[in-house]
């Protein structure tokens, strides 16, 4: 069995036309999403449960002599122990095999890791001699960061269904879903339903870095010809949706708690829940994704020998029994080889796309914005539809605040917070979400609202530092910014070299990091102005003519931060 390397990458190129929420989900940089951390001890740590068996380690008895060497005729056997991590979905039959497998020399302690923790403790430097790994995905994972270790047999596998109560089951009906609609179809039916507000269910997956059925089912899907991998992919924006809403913790939960949600599982969970909450498992139209659970060896220590004889021990009849009564099937199933470069990279985007965004918005209410775009269009009716079809299907967990900006609109200040930056789902006052309160006030833009002239940079080095002074570690810091043209400030106020020369010298510090994205609305905008001060904050600039076109240039900014 030879030895895993660490795959390269693939470029993710061009992007296509997605769902509208991509809008704010995706302008923010690169952060790193810290996994759960493991234990420096050996013993039960959160997530997992000591079930420690060693077989043959019990000490002599009265009239026996201590035995130090092999047994007779097995002198040039190692009788080293060996410790086993298993996944918990596997852990009776892993125990089973080690009771099979020990002898008078051979001897195992077998300890449930969840996958989390197992990969933070390898992390850590803690490693077992063998791993029975809930996912052909985990060691990939692993062996890319350095790990040593070799993955040997399928012990059990199980196909990847979509979990979903009998209500959202009937919707998927509804929606043209049946037992014959691949992953792929799903999710391009389910970006038409989000980008028109009408999506009967609510898609979510696991973080496909430790939750099993969403790594194979999301590896899987990268690989098609329409998949997220691929250059041109409209799945690509799908996949930042489902990153900004993923389920932390047990998928049955969520699907428990919210009838509409249906969440990706293995076909032994969904066997193995409640029978009372009605949660059924509808496989998918190819059966393409399945869940491997490998022998994995780790570096050098303990008994080559003892561990050879528990993997054989894990692939024979006996095991076979034991297997099947946890809702697995033995050894590896039909369905789609994962790619260890796929793998790789979707763990890798996953943490670029994944953590919650902040987002400050700020819209130009200055007297150009009356101008006519198209036919009975002006420029802030174009401003207001792009604005309100966004918080039609952005995550309610994501923050936005709202500014509006021309000249002197709150005394000296070129801007006015209208309303203040908190997550979309919070209840501000009874019956009433930030959501709500958005939507309220950005229906009022209008001819009547406009006012002053365009005091862009000081507005925009405002935004800067307020997202600076509420900074957070745990999400992604923005600050969008729509204006039809460029700095025309009637009171004075910073002039570009100015705000460039701020915009950098904070970027650069790296302090507080807020990413910056600007829209130019209509023809008269300065683009080369505008990304000018974008590249300053190292953001992005584009002008678009139609709100329909931010989906795809949103895309295209999270493809260019993914790897």
């Amino acid at each position: 069995m030879a030895k895993h390397s660490s795959p390269t990458s693939v470029n993710w190129g061009p992007v296509a036309l997605v769902s509208l929420v991509v809008l704010l989900l995706v302008v923010g940089g690169i952060s790193v999403f810290q996994l759960l951390g493991g234990s420096d001890d050996d013993g039960a740590t959160a997530g997992e449960t000591p079930t420690t068996d060693v077989a043959g380690a019990s000490g002599p008895g009265p009239d026996e002599e201590e035995q130090t060497s092999e047994p007779a005729g097995r002198g040039d056997l190692d009788c080293t122990p060996v410790t086993v991590w298993s996944a918990p979905e596997l852990l009776p039959a892993v125990q089973a095999a080690s009771e099979r497998a020990g002898d008078e020399c051979f001897s195992y302690a077998v300890v449930s890791r969840e996958a989390a923790t197992a990969q933070a403790a390898l992390r850590s430097g803690e490693t077992p001699d063998v791993w029975v790994a809930g996912s052909s995905g985990w060691p990939e994972l692993m062996a890319a960061e350095g790990v040593d270790l070799e993955v040997g047999d399928v012990v059990a596998s199980s196909p990847v269904v979509l979990a979903a109560s009998e209500p959202a089951a009937r919707a998927l009906g509804a929606l043209g879903v049946s037992e014959d609609t691949t992953f792929g179809q799903l999710t391009a039916l389910y970006r038409e339903a989000v980008a028109s507000g009408e999506a009967p269910v609510t898609l979510r997956v696991g973080d496909p870095r430790v939750d099993q059925a969403s790594m194979a089912l999301l590896a899987a899907a990268g690989a098609g010809p329409d998949g997220w991998a691929q250059a041109g992919s409209d799945a690509r924006g799908t996949l930042v949706l489902l990153a900004q809403t993923a389920v932390q913790g047990d998928p049955l939960v969520a699907v428990a708690a919210d009838p509409t949600t249906v969440v990706p599982v293995t076909q032994q969970q969904v066997a193995g829940a409640d029978p009372d909450l009605g949660i059924r498992g509808l496989p998918f139209g190819d059966g393409a994704s399945v869940v491997r659970m490998p022998f994995v060896r780790i570096g050098d220590a303990g008994s080559p020998q003892a561990a050879d004889a528990l993997e054989e021990a894990l692939t024979s009849e006996d095991a076979a029994g034991d297997i099947e009564d946890l809702g697995l099937q033995p050894g590896d199933a039909d369905g789609q080889e994962p790619d260890p470069e796929i793998t790789q990279t979707l763990a890798r985007t996953w943490t670029v796309i994944a953590p919650q965004s902040r987002i400050l918005t700020l819209i130009d209410i200055s007297g150009s914005m009356e101008a006519v775009v198209g036919e009975d269009t002006t420029r802030i009716d174009l401003t207001r539809q792009a604005a309100q079809t966004a918080l039609s299907v952005v995550p309610g967990q994501t923050a936005i605040g709202l500014w509006y900006f021309a000249t002197a609109l709150d005394g000296k200040n070129d801007y006015r917070d209208v309303v203040r930056l908190r997550p979309l789902n919070e209840v501000v006052r009874s019956g009433v979400t930030q959501k709500d309160l958005l939507l309220a006030e950005t229906d009022k833009l209008d001819l009547d609202i406009l006012e002053g002239d365009t005091g862009l940079h000081d507005s925009l080095w405002a935004a800067y530092t307020a997202m600076q002074e509420r900074y957070s570690p745990e999400a992604i810091s923005s600050v969008l910014l729509l204006t039809d043209g460029i700095n025309d400030d009637s009171t004075g106020g910073l002039s570009e070299k100015q705000v460039v020369e701020r915009l950098s010298k904070a970027r650069d510090s790296g302090d507080a990091p807020v990413t910056v994205v600007l829209i130019g609305v209509g023809p008269d905008v300065d683009a080369k102005a505008l990304d000018r001060l974008a590249k300053a904050a190292g953001g992005e600039s584009l002008v678009i003519r139609d709100p329909r076109e931010l989906p795809q240039v949103f895309v295209d900014v999270v493809a260019s931060r993914a790897p």
